[in-house]
């Protein structure tokens, strides 16, 4: 069996990858639409490069503290930007930037920005994180980054409220952990498709 090339990561490959988490917060008359609250970006190396709360466009029905761990006095002017300045913020920031997060569809929903699907590593959509779906035979299931974490990286997350940096850091260190294999399949999808 021959052993697969591991890539040597020099800085300048570093700097082609960002890790994103995003807090929401519930609006409308039962808080159940999700509103941007919080948005923090991590370099490869897990240094925060934006770290910002975001004031909704609506009043905030729910704050989801328990999971957002966001509060009221977050949201005030003086302490949160405007979503349309995140927003234009973030946009810039992703440019030409290999995204890592965990479920960002959902980031990238609430954000109301698009990325290249393949400029992103989802720890939440990547085939070896997930697990059989129960009723549905071939197809799979994303698992909780919490989860994930406590598995592979023996590491005790979203004890509390959740902290979008200790987030963007998880899936981060998820994706390294798996990085190789994870670019290596993405090279061999590119082959197989250009066939």
């Amino acid at each position: 069996k021959i052993e697969p090339k591991l890539m040597t990561w020099t800085s300048s490959m570093k700097t082609k990858y960002i890790a994103m988490d995003c807090e929401m917060v519930g609006i409308g008359t039962t808080g159940q639409q999700s509103a941007l609250a919080r948005c923090t970006i991590v370099d490869y190396d897990g240094i925060v490069l934006y770290d910002k709360f975001v004031r909704p466009p609506a009043f905030v029905t729910d704050f989801r503290t328990k999971w957002s761990g966001v509060r009221s006095q977050d949201l005030r002017k003086g302490n949160a930007i405007t979503f349309a300045e995140c927003q234009k913020e973030v946009a810039k920031m992703l440019e030409g930037k290999i995204l890592i997060g965990h479920a960002l569809s959902n980031d990238l929903s609430v954000l109301m920005l698009s990325h290249k699907r393949s400029m992103i590593r989802d720890t939440a959509t990547f085939k070896p994180y997930m697990r059989p779906h129960p009723r549905k035979s071939g197809k799979f299931k994303s698992r909780a980054l919490r989860d994930l974490t406590k598995q592979y990286l023996d590491k005790t997350i979203q004890t509390g409220e959740h902290d979008s940096s200790e987030d963007a850091r998880a899936a981060l260190e998820l994706y390294k952990l798996k990085r190789d294999e994870w670019e290596e399949s993405i090279k061999e999808k590119r082959k197989l498709m250009k066939l």
